[in-house]
């Protein structure tokens, strides 16, 4: 999943030959007051062309700051290309929504583990609400720094305040009712959690759910309607946004590298007269729909 990008595929779904499994939801506030279900979830998906098998491979997860990874020994099975795969977690002690019938319940798989020097049998992850990290690991030896890397990291999400993220930063802080949900179905992966994800109300799918294919699912489908972004380039310090639903959105703007830069609310406009003339990326989130653009300033 560790590739080199063109600017351009930082606005644009890139898709490889091979499988490219990862973490395309995650959420941590399953019981908890407010919660929209009792349980959590990490969920995976295939965005590559060919089946993945996850024979050898595990979920792990540790706190926002920790050193110490549960972890979650995924079975013998494959996921097929443009589907999904729901991994149960811990239940909260408010009961609300079950969970679509989940591929994996951590809870009584006798495949989880605890943490740390002497890992004991747990039931699935009981993750943090609002800050947290989640691994998609080749192996199922537990990692043992707070950000780990090396080519068995599959995938990684952190959350909230976590220490450990793909990118330049993690997705924002979730909460009871919320979720980080990777772009456009699960098919965005410029290897940037910041970027990558929205944080909005948890849509678990399962792998009962229809193939999204990322191939050729119109990335229409998830943009905001009416969108304009202009003048680019921009040569005044002001960018305007223009949709049809003229909504509140969330606007983030990172440069070549990936490094956030921006981020700020707006209706209509947005002050970058703090920005270097060059090339960047701005993200435009509005009613749960993200759409991104190349932008130009001079």
């Amino acid at each position: 999943m560790k590739k080199l990008y063109t600017l351009l595929s930082l606005a644009l779904i890139s898709v490889s030959a091979s499988a490219q499994v990862v973490i395309s939801q995650v959420y941590g506030g399953g019981g908890n007051g407010g919660a929209v279900y009792t349980n959590d979830f990490i969920e995976l998906y295939n965005r590559g062309t060919v089946a993945q098998s996850l024979n050898g491979w595990s979920v792990q997860y540790a706190s926002a700051n920790g050193t110490s990874w549960a972890v979650q020994s995924l079975p013998n099975v494959s996921i097929q290309p443009g589907k999904y795969y729901l991994i149960q977690q811990a239940a909260g002690t408010t009961p609300v929504l079950a969970l679509p019938t989940p591929d994996l319940d951590g809870n009584t798989c006798n495949c989880t583990v605890s943490g740390g020097a002497s890992p004991l049998p747990q039931g699935g992850f009981a993750m943090a609400g609002a800050n947290g990290k989640v691994i998609l690991v080749n192996t199922t030896v537990a990692e043992t720094t707070a950000n780990p890397t090396g080519a068995q990291i599959i995938d990684k999400v952190g959350y909230g305040t976590a220490n450990g993220f793909e990118g330049s930063a993690a997705t924002d802080a979730l909460s009871n009712s919320t979720a980080a949900l990777r772009n456009n179905n699960g098919c965005t992966d410029t290897n940037n959690n910041g970027a990558d994800f929205t944080v909005a109300t948890p849509t678990p799918r399962n792998s009962a759910t229809a193939a999204n294919n990322c191939a050729t699912a119109s990335i229409g489908e998830n943009q905001i309607a009416g969108l304009r972004v202009y003048p680019n380039p921009v040569t005044n310090g002001t960018l305007f946004i223009s949709t049809d639903a003229n909504a509140s959105k969330s606007v983030a703007i990172f440069d070549v590298l990936g490094k956030q830069l921006v981020k700020t609310t707006a209706t209509e406009s947005v002050n970058v007269s703090n920005l270097k003339g060059g090339v960047y990326i701005v993200k435009i989130t509005e009613e749960g729909k993200t759409a991104t653009r190349k932008l130009v300033i001079k």
